[in-house]
């Protein structure tokens, strides 16, 4: 069983150098940007672009980082990897990964963000 949680806000604090408003400023950036960075995956996987996947992959696996996301960061480092391996059956598999990841992180951003 995965132990990492979906968001780890003393890392996110942390790398926001303790300003909790640009924790949060950078959490509504990546509610909006995020899903978009996975749909770049999904089309980069269904031209089967393996650059493209991985670039897409890179960018989201970077944009997880401030907010904190550990899961999500792993799951597109693993995808980043499989694009520049040429594996795109199995980045298939890790995109549908991705995509439960990307879920958990734009629930837990918005519960931050509410409260």
């Amino acid at each position: 069983m995965d132990t990492m949680m979906v968001l780890d806000i003393p890392e996110a604090l942390n790398r926001a150098d303790g300003d909790q408003s640009l924790l949060l400023i950078l959490a509504d950036l990546f509610l909006q940007e995020g899903p978009e960075d996975v749909a770049a995956t999904h089309v980069a996987l269904a031209r089967q672009d393996p650059a493209g996947l991985a670039a897409a992959a890179h960018k989201l696996k970077g944009a997880s980082l401030p907010i904190g996301a550990p899961r999500l960061f792993e799951s597109a480092k693993r995808l980043e990897a499989l694009g520049r391996q040429g594996e795109l059956a199995e980045a298939a598999l890790a995109c549908a990964e991705v995509d439960v990841h990307l879920a958990e992180v734009l629930v837990a951003l918005q519960k931050l963000i509410a409260g």
